[in-house]
């Protein structure tokens, strides 16, 4: 086979200079209208919910980057062409067409690359002018210099090193593929796909590892110091609900040191009613740890191809993981030199985010947040967002919130490491359950806090944990509610009025047994109410301290589940879950076979029950969580309602083609475009059943479309053109929320 001959980059650069001089280069480039279309009007819709994803990272990214430089590319004027721009004598600095553009004031670079045998060059020679400029320009920002890529061939290298460009550098770079036909040249706009699909859609646990920065008074350890003399004179109790302005300015200090250090994470300040006299302010940093992503990726995510690199990491993955990354304590030391004028601020319990949350409910009230990196970039464009703003958290802009108050950040933090409540706007019965037992920790927290004020103050951190839970879960909630036709009672709405906390949580517990899930559903409503009832029960059960429960409320409960397992297994035969032989029926029949003797059969319901009637109480409330609720899960099906017609958003098809497209490389043959019943579009792997239908052929011509819109979900093999016309019928007949 020939080799592929590439004209000259002079004679590309000549037709690049006659493009601009007559006005003609944007309207030149091919394919601009798909990256406006399709990404960067896709985040201001108005029912479009923006998500962290960090798939979506490197492409955003680029797409971004591309519109920008676009919008700049009309009424240039020409500085030079391949001449020396360098104020220093002796050297050479020589980019290919250096343009000016004087309605937005800012410098365009053009370079070109005939062929790939020139790519290593790229990055070098675009970073060396943008260094030039600077010394002509101090403090020239990123977004005054656009810098355009015009290449025939886009190989794996300058694929890669322009990605990092607009992804990890800040830049503005725009990618161009040349083309050279019987008409002559043409332009097609490229995005640079340099990230390899993770199929992560949330952050891991261990991913989010942490250290607190306890504030201690000045003084308070040495030895013979007196109350006044380091400033513990009583004060008023309306001094201390609001931290000191010092330590909001060290917040600021150490989120803009995050965003220098190119790291990603948040913090939270919060107020310590237990520090026995040694401080009362203490902050909580977390930032993401790379090396826990990628033990993670090679352990759930897609797969990856094996390197030396990858091995290295994994054969070190011990030694890597588990502690939080030295940088995190060098950011929090940025904000030293001011906390130390008040403060001993002294560093301690390093370990993971999600332990803490669970061990400080009895001690910290949560009173600030912020976030640096691309978690901050996330928190800002989501309350920025209409979506969020006007449907999905409407109280954001009726209270004039913002990232840093705790019911924002809170429900973003969580949502992030945890994934939201109900996925995919279903309910299954340990979706049920988990409901019940926040809305019942809420309950038993404000009605044991009510009638005192001193217990109201010392239990306040376990009160406003439970009421961010609660309300994290009522947003989700409320979306079920705003797209169900069945669901036509009013959705009553949690207070934070100490008066009427219970009252409000009564009744949402009810609609949400009686409306929500309905009688339709007993199993469902079993595993909330026993959730609910008994949310304090199950906390002692967490904190293994079972020992100090009412035996009385042990014994309601364990009533409830016996049944509940009796009627499990009464529908077992035929399941999913045993037909597919799911890993919760498993667990669930491996906990039950534990307590039957080799002479009784599973299928022999009357001695099973009356086995079932002796499982010992703590061991029966010890199981429901984890191996009886799962294999409801597996058993029941899920609570789905009937949708109304969604609003009819934008879709960057080409990226769900391209997760479609590696599903399909590492295995699976039979990936699926998912409609959830929460609006959200997405694509993913097939369930059982689904995955007994024939595998598809060619991801680039056909693929599952699975609609979960309905009161029953429907997988069906599509054409591509069939999958956007489908998604366009389904938003026929949209009526905007009242």
């Amino acid at each position: 086979m020939s080799k592929v001959k590439f004209s000259p980059e002079s004679e590309v650069v000549s037709w690049l200079i006659q493009l601009i001089e007559r006005e003609e280069l944007l309207d030149s480039i091919q394919g601009r209208e798909a990256i406006t279309s399709s990404l960067t009007d896709t985040v201001p819709q108005e029912y479009f919910l923006p998500s962290f994803g960090i798939d979506y990272i490197s492409r955003r990214a680029s797409a971004e980057a591309a519109d920008h430089v676009l919008s700049r590319l009309s009424l240039l004027d020409i500085i030079s062409i391949n001449t020396s721009i360098s104020v220093t004598t002796g050297e050479v600095l020589r980019p290919d067409i250096l343009c000016f553009n004087p309605e937005t004031k800012t410098l365009v670079v053009f370079e070109v690359k005939r062929a790939s045998e020139t790519e290593r060059q790229t990055v070098t020679e675009l970073a060396g002018y943008e260094q030039e400029l600077r010394n002509m320009l101090p403090f020239l920002g990123n977004f005054d210099v656009c810098f355009v890529v015009v290449a025939a061939d886009w190989a794996t290298l300058l694929v890669h090193a322009v990605g990092s460009m607009n992804a990890w550098s800040g830049k503005q770079c725009l990618a161009l593929k040349l083309t050279n036909g019987e008409s002559g040249f043409g332009l097609i706009a490229h995005l640079p796909e340099a990230w390899h699909l993770t199929g992560s859609t949330n952050l891991p646990v261990e991913a989010l590892p942490s250290i607190d920065l306890y504030l201690a008074y000045k003084g308070i350890d040495d030895l013979g110091a007196e109350q006044d003399d380091i400033g513990l004179a009583e004060e008023n109790e309306d001094d201390v609900s609001w931290p000191p302005r010092i330590v909001v300015t060290a917040m600021d200090v150490i989120a803009r040191a995050g965003d220098r250090a190119g790291s990603h994470g948040f913090m939270m300040l919060w107020r310590d009613v237990n520090g026995f006299g040694r401080g009362r302010w203490c902050i909580t940093l977390a930032a993401i740890d790379p090396y826990a992503m990628h033990a993670w990726c090679r352990d759930h995510g897609l797969p990856q191809r094996e390197s030396e690199a990858t091995t290295f990491l994994h054969e070190r993955r011990d030694d890597l993981l588990g502690q939080t990354p030295t940088t995190v304590y060098d950011i929090a030391k940025a904000a030293f030199p001011i906390l130390k004028e008040h403060f001993d601020p002294e560093f301690g319990a390093d370990f993971h985010w999600q332990l803490k949350t669970r061990q400080y409910r009895h001690r910290a009230v949560p009173m600030r947040f912020d976030f640096w990196g691309s978690l901050g970039q996330h928190a800002r464009e989501f309350v920025c967002n209409p979506a969020v703003r006007e449907n999905y958290m409407p109280f954001v802009g009726l209270n004039q919130l913002d990232w840093t108050d705790p019911a924002v950040a809170m429900t973003l933090v969580a949502n992030l490491s945890l994934g939201t409540p109900f996925p995919g706007g279903v309910i299954k019965c340990s979706d049920a359950f988990l409901a019940g037992r926040v809305l019942g920790d809420l309950l038993g927290a404000a009605f044991n806090t009510a009638p005192d004020k001193k217990l109201a103050a010392k239990f306040e951190p376990l009160v406003e944990w439970a009421q961010l839970e609660a309300l994290r879960f009522a947003i989700e909630m409320k979306q079920m509610y705003d797209i169900t036709e069945e669901v036509v009672t009013p959705m009553p709405m949690l207070s934070r009025d100490p008066a009427k906390r219970v009252e409000a949580t009564v009744q949402l517990a009810q609609w949400v047994s009686s409306d929500l899930i309905s009688k339709r559903h007993p199993f469902h409503q079993a595993c909330f109410d026993v959730g609910y009832r008994h949310a304090w029960l199950f906390n002692l059960l967490d904190a293994q301290s079972i020992g100090r429960a009412d035996p009385n409320e042990s014994e309601a409960a364990a009533s409830i589940i016996r049944d509940m397992v009796k009627g499990l297994l009464s529908r077992a035969e035929g399941s999913q879950g045993k037909i597919f032989q799911a890993s919760g029926f498993l667990h669930f029949i491996a906990f039950l076979e534990s307590y039957l003797s080799s002479e009784i059969m599973l299928s022999d319901a009357q001695e099973v029950s009356k086995v079932i009637d002796t499982i010992p109480t703590k061991e029966l409330l010890a199981a429901f969580p984890d191996s009886i609720v799962k294999g409801a899960d597996s058993i029941i099906p899920v609570v789905l309602h009937t949708t109304r017609p969604p609003f009819p958003i934008s879709v960057d098809w080409e990226w769900l083609k391209g997760g479609i497209r590696a599903l399909f490389e590492s295995g699976d043959h039979c990936p699926a475009i998912i409609f959830s019943q929460n609006g959200m579009v997405g694509s993913g792997r097939l369930l059982e059943p689904f995955r007994l239908l024939s595998p598809i052929s060619d991801p680039e011509v056909e693929v599952y479309v699975l609609d979960e819109s309905s009161a029953m979900n429907i997988a069906i093999k599509m054409t591509w053109n069939e999958v956007k016309n489908f998604h366009a019928k389904r938003s026929q007949g949209y009526v905007a929320p009242a």
